[in-house]
């Protein structure tokens, strides 16, 4: 049987944490070597998956130990961090860092035998929703397939176009709170409230992914006129807030743009 490569995780924050919690808990088996400030994190990972986690004792144990290095790292840690670190030739290292590019990471690292970016998002944990990997790699796509969908950017720019995108997150959960909260001021018990909002979203999500980009706009233009869907469009058209949406994406591409030149 062929011994699984070990995957080692730089940084337990949110997303570090997710990620070893979706690969702990996804087939293959991969072991798993954490290290990170966060002990409480790392060690509550480490109790619930004893058999699939480890922890190590400092940064340099785990990289001296992994096959695959995930970078998780506060942002304003990574370079002081990673020049303090030996990596290998043959280390797979895989940067999360969204406002560092993979030149910059190169310079701190040295040679490696693949360096890519990625942008996964908290459902990692369970197995589901987009992870952007740039540049294309079989061997990551492999890696990260039972964790969620792969996206492969096609370059830099579509890295910056996706990770902005992923700052509506919470917007669109704060909409559905709203909406909720809506429906409970008009008598509506909370907790159907909330199974019908997220239902009834999800299903839009559902039928927008399976249909073309053709249909899509055709989707979005499909109401009674009169009806309660164009009521709605115009009010917010007429306020600008579904314009404001998008407006909000350009000051976080310039962002993520001016961080990596």
């Amino acid at each position: 049987m062929t011994k699984l490569p070990v995957i080692g995780i730089l940084g337990i924050g949110v997303i570090g944490s997710a990620l070893a919690h979706g690969f702990a808990t996804a087939d293959p088996p991969y072991p798993l070597l954490l290290s990170s400030l966060d002990k409480r994190n790392m060690t509550a990972l480490a109790s619930s998956f004893p058999e699939r986690i480890t922890l190590a004792t400092d940064n340099q144990q785990m990289l001296d130990r992994a096959d695959w290095v995930i970078l998780a790292i506060p942002p304003a840690q990574s370079e002081s961090i990673l020049r303090s670190l030996r990596f290998r030739p043959d280390h797979k290292v895989i940067n999360l860092l969204a406002d560092k590019s993979l030149e910059q990471i190169a310079e701190w690292i040295g040679p490696t035998a693949l360096l890519a970016h990625m942008v996964p998002l908290s459902f990692v944990s369970q197995h589901f929703g987009p992870i952007v990997v740039y540049p294309r790699s079989q061997e990551l796509i492999r890696l990260m397939a039972p964790l969620g969908e792969i996206i492969v950017a096609g370059s830099p720019l579509q890295v910056h176009v996706f990770q902005s995108i992923t700052g509506l997150m919470a917007s669109f959960d704060t909409l559905l709170d709203y909406i909720v909260h809506w429906a409970g001021d008009q008598g509506v018990e909370e907790l159907s409230a909330k199974a019908y909002a997220t239902s009834f979203f999800g299903a839009l999500c559902k039928q927008a992914a399976q249909a073309t980009a053709e249909r899509l706009h055709e989707l979005a233009g499909e109401m009674t006129p009169g009806g309660i869907n164009a009521m709605v469009k115009r009010h917010l058209e007429e306020h600008n807030s579904l314009k404001n949406w998008i407006e909000a994406l350009n000051p976080v591409m310039a962002r993520l743009a001016a961080a990596k030149k």
